[in-house]
């Protein structure tokens, strides 16, 4: 038995060897494709060519790994590179350990540079000023509806829906205080606490609660005050000292936020690309019908209607809608074209590669 676990592991060490001179060669070939890009000007990162390679090895995948296990790996070969070249600093909303955090990291890897900033409007100007490359910002739950900020500076800036992130979200409680009968405050953002609802009402339905700029600033506040519970992350239990007394509060399984990348950039067509656009109408009837018909005619499946107030007249609103495809295909040209006509105002907030939510 001694002598196979001795030849099996010799074969692991000869496959190791392979691997990191593979591993560095690659690295390599990506780096000097960088320095092109710097060059021409192109994007360092690249949603479409992130896409294909994904799609490349899990066609090429045979297991025993799973997918997700090859693509976490790829994420961090990718964000080593970037971070070999210098080229790329990402802002989320924070502060470290929030689930803007978090998203960065699922896309990007670890090994990118990243800030945080304490609103949506600082992520949005930070990219506008050329002090970050590119933003994470929320932009919808699956519980709780639409982020408002975000929809708000999508309106009013210039930078591009670069591609999109779907996490699932799990709340925690943390604190010091495992008796949660003694519990009297509890710190949270406002969407968060909604999330869990249910099982606060049940569990702690008679704390005062806080609203605070984050769920990771709940975290902190607990953390430096000593008192109350907080509804937050692991990472933030880990980052703040905490306790993690009670996992996945939400009420709902599957709770999952959309997370959207800004730039100025715009991401080149794939097979399977999202556009999102926001619009006006004239106040008057069948106007949004004559608007949304194109679409319908031309078999475009929508994945999103939503409506915002314009904030200028009284019942006059802002739509926002995500459909399947690219802005350069050419049907999409045609629709796009044609709404233009039915509209009072049109933004093309951005077409980049369409990712599935997490099941």
């Amino acid at each position: 038995m001694n002598d196979d676990l001795s030849f099996l592991r010799k074969q692991i060490d000869s496959l190791d060897i392979d691997i990191i001179k593979k591993i560095q060669e690659r690295a390599k070939l990506a780096s000097d494709i960088g320095e092109i890009k710097k060059k021409s000007g192109d994007p360092i990162y690249r949603p479409d060519r992130e896409k294909d390679v994904y799609d490349k090895i899990t066609k090429l995948n045979e297991g025993p790994l799973p997918d997700k296990v090859l693509i976490s790996i790829y994420r961090e070969l990718m964000s080593g590179t970037i971070m070999l070249e210098k080229g790329l600093e990402i802002a989320y909303l924070g502060p470290e350990g929030s689930f803007s955090d978090q998203a960065t990291r699922l896309r990007f890897g670890s090994s990118i540079h990243s800030k945080p900033f304490p609103t949506i409007p600082d992520v949005f100007r930070a990219v506008e000023a050329d002090k970050c490359n590119y933003g994470v910002v929320p932009v919808e739950n699956s519980t709780e509806g639409l982020v408002n900020s975000t929809l708000d500076m999508l309106l009013n800036s210039d930078l591009n829906i670069y591609s999109e992130i779907y996490m699932k979200i799990s709340l925690n409680l943390l604190g010091y205080e495992d008796d949660l009968s003694k519990v009297k405050t509890l710190y949270g953002i406002k969407i968060a606490n909604l999330q869990c609802k249910n099982w606060l009402n049940q569990n702690l339905p008679n704390v005062e609660l806080i609203e605070t700029s984050s769920t990771t600033k709940a975290a902190k506040l607990v953390s430096e005050r000593g008192e109350g519970v907080a509804i937050a992350s692991k990472i933030a239990a880990e980052i703040y000292g905490l306790k993690v007394l009670r996992e996945s509060i939400e009420d709902l399984p599957n709770n999952t936020t959309r997370f959207l990348i800004i730039g100025k950039s715009q991401c080149l067509p794939t097979k399977s690309d999202k556009t999102s656009i926001v619009f006006s109408v004239a106040d008057k009837p069948g106007s949004l019908y004559q608007a949304l018909k194109p679409f319908f005619e031309n078999k475009i499946n929508l994945t999103k209607v939503e409506s915002r107030p314009t904030r200028k007249n009284i019942w006059e609103y802002h739509f926002f809608i995500d459909f399947f495809g690219h802005d350069k295909d050419e049907k999409i040209a045609e629709v796009i074209s044609e709404l233009k006509q039915n509209t009072t105002f049109l933004r093309i907030l951005g077409s980049y590669p369409s990712t599935e939510p997490m099941p």
